[in-house]
């Protein structure tokens, strides 16, 4: 089982709802994601990101599936605008 992290950061911080229900929609939609949880960052430090999702997959195959997954893709397309900044 291998995790995958990543911290974003929004151009727009009124975007989190979208985002985060954009993410949490591919739950079910793509075989090898075996698990997803993401959520706001609450804290008021003031470099943190908005966003942490992680995901969860049997093994590096399955990130490289989950990532060019259809579902996956078509989520990036709307999303990554949103986006300001990430960490992985």
């Amino acid at each position: 089982m291998i995790h995958h992290i990543v911290l974003l950061t929004l151009v727009d911080r009124a975007d989190a709802p979208k985002a985060i229900n954009g993410l949490r929609a591919m739950r079910g939609q793509i075989p090898a994601l075996r698990a997803l949880n993401c959520g706001l960052n609450t804290g008021d430090e003031p470099n943190a990101s908005d966003i942490v999702l992680i995901t969860e997959h049997d093994n590096e195959a399955g990130l490289a599936e989950y990532t060019s997954d259809p579902v996956h893709q078509a989520l990036l397309s709307w999303l990554v605008p949103l986006i300001a900044g990430t960490v992985r």
